[in-house]
Order: structure tokens, then sequence, then C-alpha cells
């Protein structure tokens, strides 16, 4: 699939506008590519600086930094990654393959493989394509005549297949936010307070809704997420600093369960730890009516004796 021009957009996740200018796919040029790296293959593993391990209780430890797992991360391409997890009569991934890419309006080139049962890691090489396929985040999609229903997360450094990540794109407002502050690098300082900043809505780009601005942002469920944001405007001269405060408006927030690890409820409406509860009452009565017919035993024996 050949994928467009993308040049420096001018504002995060801005398509871009020279849809006509095309680069070959490189791809088309794997010949070459291949028989390069399979004369430099050999000489870049020696020349790899591999991580020390010691031995801890017998056990072969390496430790790695947060901070080279992102590293890693981006050398692997997963910087632009997310995850769809798929209702349990998917079609296979063949056929994912030709679907999905339509579904989202994919332009440039994405990789797509199994991670897990029903779970699908797509990375994308640009980054609107990344940014419109965390705009789906739950939808439905026809195949022979059946519906499907997905789910989009994004992928981030320590992924649980197990688990439904706490993460989440979400569009948050800023309302009644000064004019000059739309400008790119104080609304991203703004919204990277929030979370990661991803994208920045078309009207709050083209200056049409000077009310309020509008940026998509990955947030983690689990922090506390703040209601307010303090802003301090300083006087240079004088030295003077006058302080506004920001309202941050989160659309659409989902709920996230600690319990089963799932987003959509919270844990007082989580199933599992209901039928839990039930299942617990259950042992309690039944202790306590052994005791019961225990402690009644032990009377007959004792008026008896």
């Amino acid at each position: 699939m050949a994928a467009n021009v993308s040049p420096q957009p001018l504002a995060v996740g801005e398509q871009n506008p020279n849809s006509n200018e095309v680069t070959p796919n490189i791809n088309n040029f794997v010949t070459y590519a291949a028989s390069l790296n399979q004369k430099q293959s050999a000489t870049s593993l020696t020349k790899t600086s591999l991580k020390p391990f010691e031995i801890v209780h017998g056990v072969p430890t390496i430790q790695f930094s947060m901070d080279e797992r992102e590293e890693f991360a981006k050398e692997e391409g997963l910087h632009q990654a997310v995850m769809i997890k798929l209702s349990s009569d998917a079609p296979n991934l063949q056929i994912l393959r030709s679907i999905l890419p339509k579904i989202f309006g994919i332009k440039g080139n994405c990789l797509f493989g199994s991670l897990a049962p029903r779970q699908i890691l797509i990375r994308c090489d640009q980054h609107e394509d990344y940014v419109a396929c965390l705009a789906r985040a739950v939808n439905y999609f026809q195949h022979n005549g059946r519906e499907h229903q997905y789910r989009v997360f994004p992928w981030s450094v320590g992924y649980n297949p197990n688990q439904e990540t706490s993460k989440v794109a979400i569009w948050i407002s800023l309302p009644n936010l000064s004019p000059e502050l739309f400008a790119r690098k104080p609304l991203l300082s703004i919204a990277a307070a929030i979370g990661k900043p991803i994208a920045i809505d078309k009207a709050t780009q083209v200056r049409s809704r000077p009310s309020t601005a509008r940026v998509k942002v990955i947030i983690d469920l689990l922090d506390k997420l703040p209601e307010k944001i303090r802003l301090q405007y300083l006087d240079v001269k004088t030295g003077k600093i006058v302080e506004d405060y920001q309202e941050i408006i989160y659309d659409n927030l989902p709920s996230y369960c600690g319990h089963c690890k799932h987003q959509g409820h919270e844990e007082n409406q989580c199933r599992r730890l209901k039928g839990k509860a039930v299942q617990a009452t259950r042992v309690c009565d039944e202790n306590e009516h052994q005791i019961v017919e225990k402690l009644q035993g032990d009377a007959r024996d004792f008026l008896n004796a």
C-alpha cells in the first residue's frame, strides 16, 4: 500500500493537504534492502552493546529501566501502536488485514499481527493513521452478513493481554481559554499536564470556535484527573505574576474497574465482584448452620449425660 507524503503538519493530527503526492512503497525495493541487511546482520549483532545480567537466587536476572523500554518501543515501531480487541466470532487475521485498513481509512503502511487470541497489534507509520484508529474506540464492522464488535486501545509499555489497559484516548475541552493560548506550543503544553496529546480538533486548528479549544490526549484512568489547571502569567519587567485557573472538561470519560481490569464499569458495578460476594455469603451461611447444628448436638449430649 503506497504511503502519502506527510510533511510537518500545522498541528498535531492534521491531515496532509498534498494528497496527490505519493512516495514509493519501500516494499518495492525490498530486494536491495534485504541483501544489505543480510550482509550487515552479523556485524550489527557483534557491535550491539548487551545488557549485563547477574544471578539472583539462582535465576539469571537482567534489569531494564522504563526509559530504556520506551526507547525499545520506538525502535520497534510501537510508539504509534494500537490494540484491537475483537469479539469471539471475528474473522481470521488474514481477512482482518484486508478489512481493518478500509474501516480505519489508513493512508500509510500499518503492520498487523496477533498478540493474543482476539487481540490484534497494529503499528502505524503515520501519525494521522494512529489518531484515526484511536478515534474508533468501540465500533462494529460487517463481514459475510454478520456484525462483529471491536474495541480500540492505545498500546503502551507494560501492556498485559490478560487485562484491559487503563489507558484511553479521549477529547478534553478547555472552555474560555484565552485566544493567544490556542497557539501550538501553549495549547499542547496545557494538554500535556493532563496526558499525552495526540491531536487537535479541526475547529481549534482553523480558529473557527474561539470559545473552546479541544485536544485529544491519552490518559490513565487510574490517575487522579485534575478538574482545572493553574496558569501563571509573568510580567518580566515588573516580576508581577497573575494567576488564572483553566477548567478542563473530559468528553465521554469511561469508567475502569480495578477488580476485573476492564473498562466500562466501576467496582461497585462489577459482576465478578458481586458474584464473589454472593458466594462468600453462601459459605458464611453454611458455616453458621454447621456451627448451630454442632452446638445443638453438644447440648443434647450434655442433657443426656
